[in-house]
């Protein structure tokens, strides 16, 4: 007797099969409308810049000792940059259209490793997630290893689960299973890592008979990651940093990451959350393929674990990015409990459609994610300067501060604004670096130009909050202030202006005099219970006058507890800092406050330290406070 065909399920699983293509083609739709949106109008970042500066070089010996050796990064992005710029120039769109491309078709690759390991449901719900993700959005807007890195840990991925689990393999599967494990090898330290944790787990599933063409594949990637070796050896030991610029991880750090891939969204968060769940609510929870859920969470935890400890016992290293490559598979697994039938075809369509709509939703007006984004402080401390140059004319100057000078040339060299400096580097005539700009030579500048009554001042990348107290020192009523990620710009006078406030907080009311041969002079103290409990940084301000040249000259600031009076902190200035030339001047120092400062129950104590005793006159004691602006952390923190 010829068994009966189930026509029912045949039929049922075209539509569901129709539906899902056309749902992974409206994901990938949505998430190349997210991440091209006006990609001409990003802003380059800061990283950004310091990589595209590395390209600068006409010969490829310089370009590998000056561009890729100082880096931290393998060579990968670096020599794909040097070609694609000197093909495209430095125009924003083109730089970055390439990661973005690779942003999106990560995306499509999720759903593949989704339907892989489980089935599509799990695809399509993984891949809608990183969609709307700020996380994923943002590193792909970056010319930097992070998209580039994650498309090729993906491709490795899809690879790897083909020669190791699928039923038929290909010489092609070898192929790219060893090619995208090399191209993880030159993009990204932690793309390697990623790459050797995937090749080692296969180790336990590969079937016997296909353990030489796995090696042979794994041979052949080391091989071509060999004429890099050099590169890896300077960079990590010779160098012997990776990192070392970034603060030590908070215990929170996993906590706030997740919240961060979130959007910080609580809505976005609890649909996701329902959904990871529905299964278990419906009854429908599928067991199958528990290897590979412990294997794409062993995958998270162990890069987790490397970074985090390494930043607590070495360096701090860990960041959002470092587990870019390995969190996609956590959100696959997550959502694994998804069996094919869990959902009709129609239920399924209306769970992308949640995690899209919310997503999106939360990206645009709970993150501001295109405002944030598409207006930061290197292009728009320009743009404000020109708004100033043409509403002021001539009554304005202008300075800016910043770690990368260049990058600030990049965009105020597009407007019409001459009188303006960056402080960043001093160069001699024949354009040779003779050293880092200094507090010093602003304040100099500020002398040379004293008669100009108001200045535009900008700072980026968090500078020292003394160079932001000594231009409100000499320009003390603010007109305006603009904050972006790790930016700001303020408009200021030097006298009264209709609109403008008085930054000022003073501590002296009369003149006080330091003879020759005094070093030490009179302290004022005020209660921190009148600062506010968000308080970020406070600063010293001293106006002098002196007859002769003053060399360490500088201003200190002892926090105290007020309940003990024991000394909770001192700080000076740098006694470099305090040279100036006879006149009338600004003497500042500043502090930045940790997050868990608490103002209540202590108190200031401020004075002048004439370290090399040469007479002066303070004719007033001032001090002065910002207060965290969720916008300068806007990017990577929550807005509220």
């Amino acid at each position: 007797m010829r068994p009966r065909k189930n026509h029912l399920r045949k039929t049922h699983n075209v539509p569901s099969k129709r539906m899902d293509y056309i749902l992974i083609g409206i994901i990938i739709l949505v998430a190349a409308v997210l991440r091209l949106w006006k990609l001409g109008q990003v802003p380059f970042m800061h990283d950004e810049f310091s990589a595209l500066l590395r390209t600068r070089f006409d010969n490829f010996h310089d370009f590998i000792q000056q561009g890729v050796m100082p880096d931290s990064h393998p060579i990968g992005v670096q020599l794909f940059l040097w070609g694609w710029v000197k093909l495209f120039g430095w125009s924003a769109f083109w730089v970055k259209l390439p990661f973005v491309l690779m942003g999106i078709a990560s995306i499509y690759l999720i759903y593949l490793i989704g339907r892989q390991w489980f089935n599509r449901k799990v695809g399509l719900f993984s891949a809608a997630f990183f969609t709307v993700s700020q996380f994923t959005i943002f590193y792909s807007q970056l010319a930097r290893p992070y998209s580039a890195g994650l498309f090729f840990v993906l491709l490795m991925a899809v690879f790897w689960h083909k020669v190791v689990f699928g039923t038929k393999t290909t010489t092609r599967d070898y192929i790219g299973f060893a090619l995208s494990a090399w191209a993880c090898s030159v993009i990204q330290y932690f793309s390697i890592a990623q790459a050797g944790l995937i090749f080692l787990t296969g180790l336990f599933f590969l079937p016997k008979e296909r353990r030489k063409a796995y090696w042979l594949s794994g041979l052949a990637a080391v091989v071509l990651f060999a004429p890099t070796l050099p590169i890896f050896w300077q960079q990590l030991f010779v160098s012997g940093s990776i990192g070392g610029w970034l603060a030590a991880p908070k215990s929170t750090f996993l906590t706030d990451f997740i919240q961060y891939t979130m959007n910080y969204s609580m809505l976005f968060m609890f649909t996701v959350g329902i959904i990871i769940i529905l299964p278990l609510i419906l009854g429908k929870r599928t067991k199958q393929r528990q290897p590979l859920r412990w294997a794409g969470i062993a995958w998270f935890v162990i890069i987790f674990a490397i970074a985090f400890i390494y930043s607590l016992k070495r360096e701090p290293i860990i960041q959002h990015s470092t587990l870019i490559f390995s969190y996609p598979f956590v959100i696959i697994v997550a959502f694994s409990m998804f069996g094919t039938r869990t959902l009709s075809p129609w239920q399924t369509a209306l769970v992308v459609a949640a995690i899209l709509f919310v997503g999106t939703a939360s990206l645009v007006m709970e993150r501001r994610y295109y405002d944030l984004m598409y207006h930061q402080g290197f292009d728009q401390i320009a743009a404000e300067m020109q708004q100033d140059k043409d509403q002021y004319g001539d009554k304005i100057q202008f300075a800016t501060r910043t770690e990368i000078g260049e990058a600030a040339e990049f965009y105020q060299a597009k407007t019409d604004v001459d009188n303006r400096i960056i402080f960043n580097r001093i160069y001699n005539e024949e354009g040779d670096l003779v050293r880092e700009a200094e507090l010093g030579d602003f304040n100099r500048w500020l002398s040379e130009h004293h008669e100009t009554p108001m200045l535009g001042f900008g700072w980026t990348d968090y500078v020292n909050p003394i160079w932001e107290a000594t231009a409100v020192g000499n320009y003390p009523y603010l007109i305006e202030k603009k904050d972006w990620f790790t930016s700001r710009y303020l408009t200021l006078s030097k006298t009264p202006t209709e609109g403008g406030q008085y930054l000022l907080n003073d501590l002296s009311e009369n003149p006080y005099a330091y003879q020759e041969g005094q070093e030490w002079g009179k302290g004022f103290t005020f209660a921190c219970d009148s600062l506010p409990a968000d308080i970020e940084a406070l600063s010293v301000i001293a106006k002098i006058h002196n007859e002769v040249e003053l060399y360490r000259c500088v201003a200190v600031i002892e926090v105290h507890d007020a309940a003990t009076d024991s000394l909770i902190l001192w700080h000076s200035s740098l006694p470099d800092d305090g040279h100036f030339m006879p006149g009338d001047h600004v003497v500042a120092d500043a502090i930045l406050f940790s997050d868990d400062f608490k103002p209540a129950g202590k108190y200031i104590k401020a004075y002048l330290w004439n370290q090399d005793k040469k007479p002066l006159v303070v004719t007033k004691l001032n001090y002065y406070y910002t207060t965290k602006s969720r916008v300068l952390t806007g990017l990577y923190e929550p807005l509220n």
